[in-house]
């Protein structure tokens, strides 16, 4: 299974006119990328380094934005990868319940998860093309 230490976004970052300590700096470009990969979403990854979704589209639009666009993308499907990866290893090896019993007894139950199983199986898998697994070049 992919872990989020698996990715590392392979980009030039996008150059700006003006450089702002709280702008899109090429580390914060970096940083978001992760936080993409790792969170599935442009709002969570966004406000993870301090910035709005907005201004991650307006970043992603720009004209010179082609690689770091090209990265977005590839975070994205190596987050829904591993999203999806957790999903499935949920449904087949389970989840562990704790019930208390009368008199302070512990039960442990371990099983699959069918409810998630065919949440699960509803959803095709992730595309697993070459864009989306190996790093860009």
């Amino acid at each position: 299974m992919q872990t989020i230490s698996d990715y590392e976004p392979e980009f030039t970052p996008v150059a700006l006119d003006r450089v702002r300590h709280d702008g899109w700096t090429p580390e914060r470009q970096r940083l978001f990328l992760i936080a993409l990969a790792a969170l599935g979403t442009v709002d969570s990854a966004a406000q993870a380094v301090g910035m709005s979704r907005i201004s991650a589209y307006n970043l992603k639009k720009r004209a010179d934005a082609g690689s770091f666009a090209d990265e977005w993308d590839r975070a994205l499907g190596f987050g829904r990868d591993m999203m999806f990866d957790y999903a499935l290893e949920r449904a087949i090896y389970g989840v562990t319940s704790i019930k208390m019993r009368l008199g302070g007894a512990f039960e442990f139950q371990t099983g699959p998860d069918d409810k998630h199983l065919m949440k699960v199986m509803r959803v095709p898998p992730p595309r697993r093309d070459a864009k989306a697994r190996l790093p860009a070049s």
